[in-house]
């Protein structure tokens, strides 16, 4: 009895010292954010992850393999239209408080699962370390964002079309010595606007918070923000902090995109959310 009375006590004393988030009830109680949806982990564990299974992640959405992957990027994506209903959310950014959380890989997923239905434009705007050109596997030396800034003549020239995802990509293109400054220029307002009139959706991957100010500056020319939190891993007080300085931006909120959660320990402590179409069976193909 005292073994178990102390083994309890442990459990609740670890539960206490663990600062990081790990399901969507701790979203809530930790945070105070509404949750838009939770991601599992690629191919089902946690692993280090190579440069061919990167780009393959970017792909996940539209795997067949990947079922219950694309089931959680349609309920971001349905959160989203739905916060749209009234205050129409067009131009959506994408952030996390920390590099290596999963922002890119969900902003190519979510760019898919929007491109199904509405004219999608993907505009990578992390000029600090972009990645979204090399996980699509797109040419090098494309021209891109910074181009399209210092040369809007060339607008047209530097997005492009991907048939194959259902989506426009905007890359990086080559880094400018000071990325703050050309995403805060008339240009790159002016460009955003024009990007406003041709496509339904425009979703933005941006620097991480504590890394610089880009995504602060950012949050205030679009018409939401989507946090990216990658589970057991970032602590509560980085995420806070990084949430409290878009707070202070008068930014608008859309809420938070819990990423890579462990769905079979999860479902085991009864988070049954994570676990539904396995439960149920809808991750059978030939059902």
């Amino acid at each position: 009895a005292v073994s178990l009375m102390l083994g309890v006590a442990l459990a609740f004393l670890f539960d206490l010292l663990d600062a990081t988030i790990k399901n969507i009830e701790d979203v809530d109680r930790k945070l105070g954010q509404d949750v838009l949806g939770a991601l599992p982990i690629y191919g089902g564990k946690k692993s280090k992850k190579g440069k061919e299974e990167e780009k393959a992640m970017v792909r996940a959405f539209l795997k067949d393999e990947e079922h219950n992957f694309s089931e959680s990027v349609r309920t971001i994506r349905t959160s989203l239209t739905l916060t749209g209903l009234e205050t129409p959310s067009s131009v959506i950014l994408i952030t996390s408080s920390l590099p290596g959380e999963g922002k890119t890989t969900l902003s190519c997923n979510l760019a898919s699962a929007f491109g199904q239905m509405e004219r999608t434009l993907l505009i990578d705007a992390d000029m600090r370390r972009p990645t979204v050109a090399k996980k699509l596997g797109l040419l090098p030396y494309v021209p891109g964002l910074s181009n399209a800034v210092s040369e809007p003549e060339r607008l047209d020239e530097c997005i492009q079309t991907l048939p194959d995802l259902g989506f426009d990509v905007l890359s990086s293109g080559p880094l400018p010595p000071n990325p703050l400054e050309l995403l805060g220029s008339m240009a790159f307002r002016k460009m955003l606007n024009d990007m406003r009139e041709r496509y339904d959706r425009i979703i933005i991957d941006s620097a991480p918070m504590h890394v610089v100010s880009d995504a602060l500056y950012l949050s205030t020319l679009v018409d939401g923000v989507a946090y990216v939190v990658k589970a057991d891993s970032t602590r509560e007080p980085v995420i806070k902090a990084g949430l409290e300085r878009l707070e202070d931006s008068n930014c608008r909120m859309l809420g938070v995109i819990l990423n890579q959660v462990d769905v079979t320990r999860e479902s085991k402590y009864g988070n049954y959310n994570y676990g539904y179409y396995d439960s149920y069976g809808y991750t059978d193909r030939k059902s």
